[in-house]
């Protein structure tokens, strides 16, 4: 029996905080919470004094207060204007001289420098993942030492907040949760000094869902998503609230109700099939892509996929990448080896030129199960090697653990005891050791 939500009359008598708290469903429910939770502000409001004066107001021009905002708007366009040379200069060369030049720059340090750099931050994302981290991370330098005094309203927690929101989905991005988590706290925190910051929470609630996904802390991040779709919902912004609804369909997938989610997925689909939206429909076609594939539609499957990546390569070189990613472990599935290699071993390179390098091994311990479950062990020793070199030279936090685990995998091809179920532990481990710095590899028991 599904239990129905309150109805805004059932809810006017829990107006009483006592007796809300005793009530179980509120205590279950986080919608009906959330309505509440309006009905309360509401009632607070409606007992002002000032909700109830009916006389009209005469509200003529303040000089004084167009001057300072024309001020403002002026100072604001010079800002960003003058940023716009200072961060082709800040960017130029390797990610490891970006923030010592920017210590050597002072008069960098303004409001407009973190908006032109969180817009680079952007272009990056789609070309260059690790790139994009960095630069969130000298948006948060500059951010975090603007004076609030010299600025108006809410314009520094603003802009700290984006910065740190933007960072926590880079990181996400790369595959960093944990970091991606604390990131998100900070940004909350930012939003929550503004006087409104509803649409903003919201911008953050659906990142936060995608993290906390990914941490398998299902129930709040489907709260996370659920209350930025209303909030999008209210503001009217389709676009956002379609991602927000994609979001939910996803947290579908880690409860396997993929029929549930192909019927929300499909019908997100045909609203943005005639919009100008296609970075969105892109995104939808690739999760009806990855439920086709769940529910065995193979074909089906293949063929959202492959429009996906169509629509993303020009927008995103790394989501395109991701894409052919799923096209070629849906072939590996259905035992189709040839074509899936060919792919896989377009994608060592794309991953090698951006950067991404857990993405990368993630791709090669693909191609050692294929290659193991051909009988060639050798081939395999070689993936293992090349990925402990390449892990040795990225000098990642999570490295010494990743080559414990490959030089196990190693050993057991070289003693020819290795097994398609070990190469799946070991990418399994590799897939989440970033994101879990506690993480120990536990080898499995050779035959």
């Amino acid at each position: 029996m599904v239990e129905r939500h309150y109805d805004e009359e059932a809810l006017i008598p829990f107006l009483d905080a006592g007796r809300a708290a005793a009530d179980l469903h509120l205590l279950a429910c986080a919608e009906c919470r959330d309505k509440l939770e309006n009905f309360r502000q509401l009632a607070d409001t409606l007992r002002e004094e000032d909700v109830w004066d009916t006389r009209v107001l005469a509200a003529p021009p303040v000089p004084e207060t167009i001057r300072s905002l024309r001020a403002f708007a002026d100072r604001a366009a010079a800002e960003d204007t003058a940023a716009e040379a200072f961060v082709a200069e800040l960017l130029a060369g390797d990610r490891e001289t970006w923030m010592p030049r920017l210590q050597q720059h002072p008069e960098w340090r303004t409001a407009g420098m973190v908006r032109r750099l969180l817009a680079a931050y952007e272009r990056a994302l789609d070309t260059m993942p690790s790139d994009a981290v960095a630069i969130t991370s000298l948006a948060i330098d500059i951010a975090e030492q603007l004076p609030t005094t010299a600025h108006p309203g809410d314009t520094v927690a603003k802009l700290r907040g984006a910065a740190w929101r933007d960072r926590a989905y880079g990181l996400l991005f790369t595959g960093q949760f944990a970091k991606a988590e604390e990131a998100l706290f900070v940004a909350e925190s930012h939003f929550s000094d503004c006087f409104i910051a509803d649409y903003d929470l919201a911008r953050v609630g659906i990142v936060k869902s995608l993290v906390l996904r990914a941490c398998e802390r299902f129930d709040v991040a489907t709260d996370a998503a659920q209350k930025s779709t209303r909030t999008f919902t209210l503001y009217e912004d389709d676009t956002r609230a379609m991602s927000a609804g994609l979001a939910e369909a996803q947290l579908l997938f880690s409860r396997s109700e993929f029929a549930e989610a192909f019927t929300r997925l499909s019908n997100l689909t045909r609203r943005l099939a005639q919009s100008s939206d296609t970075r969105n429909y892109a995104r939808v076609l690739s999760n009806l892509g990855y439920c086709c594939w769940k529910l065995g539609r193979i074909e089906e499957a293949l063929q959202h996929h492959q429009v996906a990546a169509a629509f993303m390569e020009a927008d995103s070189r790394s989501e395109a990448a991701k894409e052919k990613w799923n096209i070629a472990s849906i072939l590996a599935s259905e035992g189709r080896f040839a074509e899936a290699l060919n792919r896989f071993d377009d994608l060592l390179q794309e991953f090698e030129s951006l950067g991404m390098t857990n993405a990368w091994a993630l791709v090669n311990l693909e191609i050692a199960e294929i290659r193991l479950s051909l009988g060639q062990y050798e081939t395999v020793e070689d993936i293992c090697r090349s990925a402990m070199r390449t892990f040795e030279a990225a000098g990642l936090a999570h490295t010494e653990r990743a080559l414990r685990a490959l030089a196990f995998m190693r050993e057991a091809a070289q003693n020819r005891t290795a097994t398609p179920v070990l190469v799946r532990h070991v990418r399994e481990y590799v897939r989440r050791a970033p994101n879990e710095p506690q993480l120990l590899f536990a080898p499995l028991p050779l035959d």
